[in-house]
């Protein structure tokens, strides 16, 4: 019994209602670990696992397109890369464009 009674005293209660809690932001303003992780969860004493929602922030008119990293020598020695969404390389500076 004396070891219990030390026990208990050391161990700090938390009274929450975990069931009113439906969300990351929930979850996360109400003090419950947080996993830094890609997206970040959020766990509840009673297991309840929160994921936080992920919004696309890409510039408006890329739809997700990615173009590859490689570049284009101008004539005058100045580079140029890809643009999105088909691609191609951007115009070389004093160039016609067609």
């Amino acid at each position: 019994m004396g070891y219990y009674i030390g026990y208990d005293r050391g161990v700090k209660k938390v009274q929450t209602k975990t069931a009113t809690i439906s969300s990351f932001a929930e979850c996360a303003a109400a003090g419950y670990p947080v996993v830094e992780s890609y997206p970040r969860r959020c766990r509840t004493p009673d297991g309840s696992n929160f994921i936080e929602e992920m919004i696309d922030e890409s510039p408006p008119g890329r739809d997700g397109a990615a173009c590859t990293m490689d570049a284009k020598i101008c004539p005058d020695g100045t580079s140029v890369g890809r643009i999105p969404p088909n691609c191609d390389f951007a115009p070389c500076p004093n160039e016609p464009t067609l």
